[in-house]
């Protein structure tokens, strides 16, 4: 199963990664426990919007077929 593409170019909102997390039978607190404390970006109507590569990386975590490891300094 792969991630499907966010609709924003900035990034998945949070209705997005419910659903993904949903679909993959993940409790809320258990994956956003694993995506931890990332930076985001703000969309123009002032909501945020998470990077694909801090979900791959909380997936991955988790032991999920989708997550990627992405390391950063």
């Amino acid at each position: 199963m792969s991630l499907p593409s966010p609709r924003d170019p900035l990034g998945y909102c949070r209705s997005e990664i419910l659903d993904i997390i949903r679909i993959r039978g993940i409790h809320h607190r258990t994956f956003w426990k694993a995506f931890g404390v990332n930076t985001v970006a703000v969309a123009l109507d002032g909501t945020a919007r998470f990077y694909r590569c801090d979900v791959e990386r909380a997936l991955y975590l988790l032991n999920k077929k989708d997550g990627m490891p992405h390391l950063w300094d």
